[in-house]
């Protein structure tokens, strides 16, 4: 009847300790932290081969390296780690639970104590090497009932802190996306330089032809063949370097991509083009709203102050309770015994530990402002340097589109004068490279206009990807 009574208590006990331990229930599950945080884009969780695609867009590249690159998939491992320590710091409302089993061969010897009267040691039996079996098994169940705070702190803590490196995650993502787009327009542009210098090769080609053919007949001298020879050579050149440029160019955004090897690709160059229409003021106000580097310094800070919380409930004492049920004897079958228990523990003295770790938390959040302060007065200056730097680009546009316009006009001019026998092979030339170098100067414009964008688009807080999928949405050609 006791043997029954007792495991009735001992299970409404552990009931008891299971629900008050339970988030909610226990009064101090409130938990904050879960803040609205953007959801990561997947990655592959094992290594791939990746193909890149020969005419390569810039939305296979950006896709490529959400997939592979190894940067974004150490932050989004390593946020996945800091997740892990929420779970850690909501076991503590949770009870703890063992279980254990043993099994001893040893004497039962008397062993006389302080206080044990001598005229009972006539009666002691002399000690023996007799070895006796020992069976026990035995649960043990202990709950934390109430800590003044320090659970829900930890709580807290750890979530805010797993915010901030989804955000710092988010943040690398972005950062990568437009290395990805810079690389990608660099290889572009490069390309079309490829494309200007062939046409130049091939009009130095047609001068020399028609300065080889002027020489034979005796209409041109010696020194106009001569530099219709030079000019090709200097053309050539200007061409050798420019299929090295792709090359390196190709490599680098492989690198931005996060492969190492990606066979024969080009770009799909296109010289259109898309303004933004945000004002500065609005894509500061964006960049302070929706950065996620600045994000997660905030998120840090609210880290730093549950930590600092969390310092300061350790002054407090803590409530707990404890029951036990086990089982042991010599021989089968085993006696049982329980046993229920109640624990406070209250911090008298710790050599000032309390205190200056209180000071230090302290001392951590004064720091992360600091650094949110710091990182707001870049973000700014970052921002208004893309936006200007992307209205110089626009304007070079502008002006270098024109300027492509004469050159191919002068050079019409130039080459009729000088068929009829009023110009020279001198200003034919001075055209020819003129035209060279506007068309140069035209690709690099919208290129460069471009990779402004791209940098405001990051540095804004906006994600490049999208972005350059709403471009794609309003009908931009090509990679725009």
């Amino acid at each position: 009847m006791m043997k029954a009574f007792g495991g009735q208590w001992f299970r409404l006990l552990f009931l008891l300790l299971c629900l008050g331990g339970l988030p909610g229930f226990s009064g101090q599950a409130q938990a904050a932290g879960n803040d609205s945080i953007p959801t990561l884009p997947p990655i592959d969780r094992k290594p791939v081969s990746v193909v890149v695609p020969e005419d390569l867009t810039l939305e296979d590249a950006m896709q490529i390296a959400i997939r592979v690159h190894p940067q974004y998939r150490q932050a989004v491992h390593q946020y996945e780690a800091n997740k892990e320590i929420i779970g850690q710091a909501m076991s503590n409302y949770y009870p703890h639970l063992s279980v254990g089993a043993g099994y001893n061969y040893e004497t039962g010897n008397f062993v006389i104590s302080p206080g044990i009267p001598p005229a009972l040691f006539a009666l002691i039996i002399p000690p023996s090497n007799t070895g006796f079996n020992y069976y026990q098994a035995s649960a043990t169940v202990t709950e934390t009932l109430f800590t003044f705070g320090q659970r829900v702190t930890q709580v807290r803590q750890a979530r805010y802190n797993a915010n901030a490196s989804s955000l710092q995650a988010l943040w690398t993502l972005w950062t990568l996306l437009a290395n990805v787009e810079i690389s990608y327009d660099t290889l572009a542009e490069d390309q079309l330089l490829v494309d200007a210098a062939e046409k130049t090769l091939k009009d130095y080609k047609d001068q020399l032809k028609v300065a080889q053919g002027e020489y034979d007949v005796g209409t041109a001298s010696k020194f106009d063949l001569l530099n219709a020879r030079v000019n090709l050579s200097n053309a050539e050149l200007n061409l050798i370097t420019a299929k090295n440029n792709v090359k390196i160019a190709r490599v680098g955004l492989l690198n931005a991509m996060g492969v190492v090897y990606g066979g024969h690709f080009r770009a799909v160059p296109s010289l259109t083009y898309t303004l933004m229409q945000q004002s500065l003021d609005a894509l500061t106000r964006f960049a302070m709203d929706s950065r996620p580097d600045f994000l997660a310094l905030k998120q840090q800070e609210k880290a730093d102050v549950e930590n600092e919380l969390y310092y300061k409930s350790t002054f407090l004492p803590s409530f707990g309770a404890n029951a036990s049920y086990s089982y042991a004897s010599i021989f089968f079958p085993l006696t049982y015994n329980w046993s229920l228990g109640a624990t406070v523990s209250v911090p008298i003295f710790s050599g000032f530990l309390t205190v200056h770790q209180v000071a230090q938390a302290q001392k951590t959040i004064s720091a992360a402002r600091d650094s949110m302060e710091s990182l707001r007065q870049n973000l700014l200056m970052q921002v208004k340097q893309d936006y200007l730097n992307m209205q110089t680009a626009s304007e070079r546009i502008r002006t270098t589109k024109s300027l492509l316009s004469q050159a191919k006009e002068s050079l019409r001019l130039a080459e009729g004068q000088y068929r009829v026998g009023v110009g020279s092979a001198v200003a034919v030339t001075q055209a020819e490279a003129d035209l060279a170098s506007a068309r140069a100067q035209y690709v690099q414009a919208i290129y460069g206009f471009k990779i402004a964008r791209a940098n405001l688009i990051r540095d804004s807080g906006m994600n490049p990807l999208r972005q350059l999928q709403e471009r794609k949405n309003k009908g931009v050609v090509a990679h725009e």
